[in-house]
């Protein structure tokens, strides 16, 4: 393989990567996370990562003997992310699954993603329709429902549901506004400075909420298993998930990275089996066939890509 044609396919792997660590955090999730209040989880969980990503940041630019740099409008565009990830996101489909079930989160929560993702990209014109999407994101998306339909509590919608499901929707909705949002930002500045503002305003838009909430007594109450929990939460699936995600956000485009969003039910049945001992039903090897053949039709798609732009660095935020 030419060093051309790996070039190209890094970005893909490195979100089969991330989808692989994510599902991985679902299964980590049912094990421990559940001991956690989703606001003290995820604030706990981004406070954890700034120390350490801001320390990398600091030698990356020493390094390279940069300044950091960065236009006052894109600082504010990291910052309202990253309070829309930790907050909008993150503890939102949390808080939905308590209303809802899992598989109407696979499907709502975040199968939609990639839908609203196109429709936005479509009306800004930065992809256009072709067939391989046309038939791609429906297929997929018809895929993931078949996934988690099988055996009970699976994909439905009703009244003992509504109240989480409208969440779950939103959360699409901000997922894609996050997509758009980041893949601005990606090929203008270093990624570790993007992911330390990112957690840094996330971190500081929760913990206010794990003041109030935790105490001595609270802390003392996780078992182990809920501190590992948080652990590979924070470490692998969020310090190490999201800077992959977003180094591959960046040379895909918003809409080819969330199509990667229907990876999750098959990578997070994958590491049910394997850890869990959680069987694989026929339903989710047909619909994992589903997503693995759309995933490819939209991934071949030629359609035009997000261009960048780099303004000047005008009103800028020194740090």
């Amino acid at each position: 393989m030419s060093t051309s044609s790996s070039q190209k396919l890094l970005p893909h792997l490195g979100f089969v990567l991330v989808y692989v660590l994510w599902g991985i955090n679902m299964t980590s999730m049912k094990i421990g996370g559940t001991e956690w209040d989703p606001l003290v989880f995820n604030g706990l969980r981004f406070a954890s990562m700034i120390p350490i990503l801001w320390v990398y940041t600091y030698f990356y630019y020493r390094s390279r003997s940069l300044q950091i740099d960065i236009q006052l409008k894109d600082f504010l565009l990291v910052c309202g992310l990253g309070i829309l990830n930790a907050v909008g996101m993150e503890s939102l489909l949390q808080y939905a699954l308590q209303f809802s079930n899992a598989a109407n989160g696979a499907v709502l929560g975040r199968g939609f993603m990639p839908v609203i993702t196109v429709i936005i990209a479509l009306a800004t014109r930065q992809v256009k329709l072709t067939w391989r999407i046309m038939v791609g994101i429906p297929l997929a998306l018809g895929s993931v429902i078949v996934i988690v339909s099988g055996g009970a509590g699976g994909f439905h919608i009703g009244a003992d549901t509504f109240r989480g499901d409208i969440l779950l929707l939103m959360r699409s909705v901000m997922g894609a506004v996050y997509l758009i949002g980041m893949n601005r930002l990606v090929s203008k500045y270093p990624l570790p400075l993007l992911i330390s503002l990112e957690m840094t305003a996330g971190a500081a838009a929760l913990l206010p909420f794990v003041f109030y909430y935790a105490d001595t007594s609270y802390f003392a109450a996780i078992s182990k298993t809920g501190w590992f929990s948080l652990i590979y939460t924070s470490m692998f699936a969020t310090a190490l998930g999201f800077s992959i995600h977003n180094w591959s956000l960046g040379r895909l485009g918003a809409f080819k990275s969330s199509a990667y969003g229907y990876l999750l039910p098959i990578t997070a049945a994958l590491a049910g089996f394997f850890v869990l001992h959680e069987s694989i039903s026929l339903y989710q090897c047909i619909g994992g066939a589903g997503v693995l053949t759309a995933m490819y039709l939209v991934q071949r798609d030629r359609g035009r890509s997000p261009v960048h732009t780099t303004g000047a660095a005008t009103n800028s935020v020194k740090l």
